[in-house]
């Protein structure tokens, strides 16, 4: 729908989405772990501990962005015919990072906080000493967290992806056009004789509360 471009095969490229998979899904935490017991920066620590810690927070995303790309290009034969591992799997690279350490530091960094946090609450929501259900809602919010900050960055990567003659700016008019909730929509259309006002509240509304915005959340919160 937001591409309206023709329909794809249903299962694209399995022999390469499959192995690809396994290694995104198990990367990011694998990676955490590699980066929080490495000599190399518990070393480093003492002396610039925001620079570690940023760099903890940061690197499992970037490191996972090519990984990320590849198994996106081979869902995207149908609309891009460049070659899948020379040029197409590099489109949307620059918004894919940036979604990519969205998933990481909420994967990772934002579910410990949210735990931290709802270890320590009231008995009211049943989290207070029960690590599991803590656990268990940490991860919930973390998720919901990552996947309404990422959901720009996952639009424009995947637009970039289909249509790569396309530049950012035309991307993104093309986001806000298929973004904008309709009760907005029917709001400014008798504004035609302001259409800065007009163009500025739908690119508002498009970006803090876009259409499918819920869909792409419950999906990274599963």
């Amino acid at each position: 729908r937001l591409s309206g471009g023709k329909r794809g095969d249903l299962l694209p490229n399995m022999h390469i989405q499959v192995p690809v998979r396994i290694a995104y899904v198990t990367g990011f935490k694998g990676l955490r772990k590699y980066l929080e017991e490495s000599p190399l920066l518990a070393k480093a620590e003492d002396e610039h501990r925001t620079l570690v810690g940023l760099t903890r927070a940061v690197s499992p995303g970037i490191i996972m962005t090519p990984i990320s790309s590849v198994l996106e290009a081979s869902n995207a034969g149908h609309m891009n015919p460049e070659s899948m591992w020379t040029r197409r799997w590099m489109r949307g690279i620059v918004p894919r990072a940036g979604r990519e350490i969205i998933f990481g530091i909420g994967l990772n960094q934002l579910s410990d906080y949210f735990e931290e946090r709802l270890l320590q609450t009231s008995n009211i929501i049943g989290t207070n000493n029960n690590k599991m259900m803590a656990n268990a809602m940490g991860s919930l919010a973390a998720g919901a967290v990552a996947g309404y900050f990422s959901h720009i960055p996952h639009n424009l990567s995947t637009l970039k992806l289909l249509e790569p003659h396309k530049s950012y700016p035309m991307l993104y008019q093309k986001f806000v056009d298929s973004s904008v909730p309709p009760f907005v929509e029917s709001m400014v259309k008798p504004w035609s004789s302001s259409p800065i006002a007009r163009s500025f509240t739908r690119i508002l509304f498009a970006t803090i509360c876009p259409r499918g915005v819920m869909i792409r959340t419950v999906q990274i919160v599963g």
